[in-house]
């Protein structure tokens, strides 16, 4: 598959990743309620579901008022076989940063849920330069919205002050195997940086310690697909800057950061301090909006 913008990196290929599982569609079939507040924002016309995956928010978001066509773009084949089977909505394969070359202009919405962490770990240039391919990807989303348009990304979210130095304390040994095991498959060398303190207990940063959180969460089964991608490439303020910086016309609506539910729960046996033993648990997902600018002189016309 020919990329449009080979330096800038795109959502995984079906050659760079493993080929999502059945639990997997479960997985984000189980969280489609909570994408409500991504759809609360849409305001019809022409939406685009970027890495529609199972398709469980596009067919959503075909029932809401006043939408006239939903485009569910995926590059894995699995997706594209769940999508093909949805009643209603537009399936086309391909990567966000095609938009372009597969003709994806002038839309009324675009949606990204959890996208956007794939597009930074899965970049054909490796994940130390996932930042620059996430905003070179949404840049070029950017320019796919019409004037008066909306951008909605649901993803993860880097802590604040990400570099400061936090103890995590595992739940015996069972909790050390598997931060060993993470450790040693995490390709960024940074979020394997922990440092033993004593027993079962680690010091490390606060990205590391969340990159490690997000991904033993979903148990040693998932362990080799899930260490594969780093969650947090972005602080909640730092999104809203760079995407202003990228001067596509894109102004901030809305921005918030919240505990994903269950999460805390699944981690329970899990302790996280900080340096004065102040107990800590990150927050694991954020929503940004975006709206298009409309350029001054088609507001006056």
């Amino acid at each position: 598959m020919t990329s449009a913008i080979h330096t800038s990196g795109s959502a995984a290929t079906d050659s760079q990743r493993p080929r999502l599982e059945e639990r997997y569609f479960r997985r984000m079939a189980a969280a489609a309620d909570e994408k409500t507040q991504l759809t609360d924002w849409l305001r019809g016309g022409r939406i685009l579901d970027i890495g529609a995956g199972g398709g469980d928010l596009a067919a959503r978001i075909a029932t809401l008022p006043d939408v006239e066509e939903v485009i569910a773009l995926d590059d894995s084949v699995d997706a594209v076989a769940h999508l093909n089977a949805i009643h209603g909505i537009t399936v086309r394969f391909g990567t966000a940063d095609q938009l372009a070359g597969l003709g994806l202009r002038d839309l009324d919405g675009i949606v990204m849920s959890s996208v956007l962490h794939e597009i930074a770990s899965y970049n054909p240039r490796g994940p130390e330069h996932g930042r620059q391919a996430a905003l070179a990807n949404l840049a070029v989303i950017g320019r796919a919205l019409r004037p008066g348009g909306v951008l909605v990304i649901r993803d993860f979210v880097t802590p604040s002050n990400p570099d400061r130095t936090l103890t995590l304390i595992t739940p015996g040994r069972h909790g050390d195997a598997l931060l060993s095991a993470y450790r040693e498959q995490v390709p960024v060398p940074e979020l394997a940086d922990f440092t033993a303190r004593g027993p079962h207990t680690f010091t490390a940063t606060a990205r590391a310690v969340t990159e490690a959180l997000l991904t033993v969460n979903w148990g040693v089964e998932s362990l080799q697909r899930e260490a594969q991608e780093q969650y947090c490439q972005l602080q909640l303020e730092e999104l809203v800057h760079e995407v202003e910086a990228l001067q596509v016309g894109l102004s901030p609506l809305h921005h918030k950061a919240w505990v994903q539910s269950g999460y805390r729960e699944h981690l329970a046996d899990w302790t996280v301090l900080e340096q004065d033993g102040t107990p800590w648990f990150p927050e694991t997902k954020a929503i940004w909006v975006f709206e298009k600018r409309i350029p001054p002189d088609s507001a006056t016309s």
